[in-house]
């Protein structure tokens, strides 16, 4: 097949390759979303304990950050692309609730989101040249831990819900929302579980690391 006959067969039928272009990218924007914030997940885990966070370590989780929000824009650009062609062409698919329970942890998603970008990123760069958890109380822990819990959870839930079809027609948002709820606090308290064995084999850390390198980083960029 030349790219001719290549070109020919994907623009064939326009608005089936609109369709595959859109489920495509909205591929991209899950696989970006999810790894990123897995990655990111991950990383943080590191910092719970004794490890302090370095400037460099701050600039890779930033850049992870805007992976994530990367990926959700483009999760969102997908998603009302596809309501759209649902409406004109297959209005049948806005009867499946699933499409709804997924809209709706989405939006879940991006108000975590905003939460994390507004509050908790500014925290985490004011951490350099200490431990993830230094000089915090327990209700900024107790965010931390929630807000990664929500973001976990409500990045693969759009996986699990693609991925079964069975779900398609047959399950009602509220019984997804339920099921998405009852994984979302499982996750919660997971994560209080490993959070709290991580700190407790952990030495405590001094409020300003004044001896470790990073402080100079510190002063310099500020907190």
């Amino acid at each position: 097949m030349n790219l001719d006959s290549l070109l020919l067969a994907l623009s064939g039928d326009v608005v089936l390759a609109v369709k595959n272009a859109t489920r495509f990218a909205h591929f991209i924007g899950l696989a970006i979303g999810l790894g990123a914030a897995t990655m990111l997940d991950l990383m943080l885990l590191r910092f719970v304990g004794s490890r302090r966070i370095t400037f460099h370590d701050w600039q890779m989780i930033d850049f992870g950050a805007r992976l994530v929000s990367f990926g959700l824009m483009l999760l969102w650009i997908t998603g009302i692309a596809f309501l759209i062609q649902y409406a004109f062409f297959e209005p049948a698919k806005l009867m499946n609730e699933k499409i709804w329970a997924k809209l709706a942890i989405v939006s879940i998603l991006t108000a975590n989101g905003m939460f994390i970008h507004s509050i908790v990123m500014p925290r985490i760069r004011a951490q350099i040249g200490q431990t993830l958890f230094a000089g915090m109380g327990r209700g900024a822990r107790n965010a931390f831990v929630i807000s990664g819990a929500i973001s976990a959870t409500s990045w693969y839930a759009p996986v699990a819900l693609g991925a079964f079809s069975q779900l398609n027609n047959t399950v009602t948002a509220i019984g997804i929302l339920a099921a998405y709820g009852v994984a979302l606090v499982a996750m919660t308290l997971a994560m209080q579980v490993v959070m709290r064995i991580a700190s407790r084999t952990a030495p405590a850390a001094p409020a300003f690391a004044m001896a470790h390198p990073d402080y100079q980083i510190r002063l310099t960029y500020g907190s």
